[in-house]
């Protein structure tokens, strides 16, 4: 049975932490018009399922969505181990100024109906970019969450 946005992006929002466990806990979660951002401290910097019904896809994908110089600090940093994240999580994964000021590491996938069988597949694709960019996060220049 096809879910609303919300309810099937709260879905996905679950099914993640629960893949997580404990490591789920450093995190926290926003559900906002059609996306869902998992964060630590800080909002600007996230983990986001957005559900783009207008090109008829589904961006997953990290945002930098803090001041420009630091954004762009942290894509700078990214950028050198691009070769490292795409052989973990596929060479559709991009890395890319978004707007003036924000840059995002991301990849879409196309939006089908909202079953359950899409919000474990969205979910698990969400987890598998968490745990191959926190370490990077953690020890690349300039991208440490903030």
């Amino acid at each position: 049975m096809e879910k609303r946005a919300h309810e099937f992006l709260a879905r996905v929002r679950d099914l993640a932490y629960d893949q997580l466990g404990s490591e789920g806990a450093a995190f926290q979660s926003r559900i906002r018009f059609s996306f869902v951002q998992f964060y630590r401290e800080d909002p600007r910097i996230h983990y986001e399922v957005w559900l783009q019904r207008k090109t008829g896809r589904i961006e997953i994908g990290l945002h930098f969505e803090g001041e420009r110089e630091d954004n762009y600090g942290r894509a700078e940093a990214l950028s050198g181990r691009m070769a490292e994240i795409q052989t973990q999580l596929g060479p559709s994964m991009e890395l890319e100024e978004w707007t003036r000021s924000w840059t995002r590491l991301h990849q879409t996938v196309p939006l089908g109906p909202l079953v359950e069988e899409a919000a474990q597949e969205v979910s698990a694709q969400l987890v598998q970019l968490i745990r191959v960019m926190e370490p990077i996060l953690a020890t690349g220049h300039n991208t440490s969450p903030a």
